[in-house]
């Protein structure tokens, strides 16, 4: 029901191979699809502000093995952007609009599966299958054409993996053939060879 009302509502994207990719995954649901990753990355590229929580909050407290987030902590970090960030500060907050963004978003994490838990939210370990993980790289390389080296890429972390974990996965799921790369130890570039329009046909044999 979630993902049908993401569907029906507007969404904005870099380019056409953007829309493509996603129209793939989303011209005929399939609940066996990793539709919240691709809505939490649609989202991130949307949203500044869903975006810059999700980097400063959500993900350092994931990287850094914490176990629960509230929403007093993207309260405080709300506030703090508030104050330090001229772009956001320029919008003259109060607490009475802050404390609902911080809520909202916390519930929009907890239904892609995210978090779990009500009050105090608990940060769910993700393991992310090898072929969620290669939809991820399209979605870097169609939003980030200009990025060839992709252990550059300040996305990277929204695959939920380390760097080094990163390179792993990528290096031993290049072998089923999704994509083409060359790895040098300290570049990473990856080159797509599956049409944009025709990802979730070849990752997942649908029509």
């Amino acid at each position: 029901r979630f993902y049908r009302g993401v569907r029906s509502s507007a969404m904005t994207f870099v380019n056409d191979d953007h829309k493509n990719l996603y129209y793939s995954f989303f011209h005929q649901l399939d609940d066996s699809l990793p539709y919240n990753f691709l809505i939490f990355w649609l989202l991130a590229q949307n949203n500044l502000l869903f975006r810059t929580i999700s980097e400063e909050v959500f993900l350092k407290f994931y990287f850094n093995g914490k176990v629960s987030i509230t929403g007093d902590d993207v309260f405080a970090f709300l506030k703090h952007l508030q104050e330090e960030d001229e772009t956001f500060g320029q919008l003259n907050w109060t607490k009475k609009t802050m404390e609902p963004i911080a809520s909202k978003y916390l519930t929009i994490l907890k239904k892609l599966d995210l978090l779990e838990g009500t009050q105090k939210k608990l940060i769910k370990h993700i393991q992310m299958s090898d072929t969620t993980l290669a939809i991820f790289i399209y979605v870097l390389k169609v939003c980030y054409p200009e990025t060839s080296n992709i252990l550059t890429s300040k996305f990277l972390p929204f695959s939920f993996l380390t760097q080094e974990r990163f390179v792993e996965k990528v290096k031993k799921i290049a072998q089923k053939g999704w994509f083409e790369m060359t790895y040098t130890g300290t570049n990473l570039n990856i080159e797509p060879i599956i049409k944009y329009n025709q990802l979730s046909h070849a990752l997942f044999g649908r029509p």
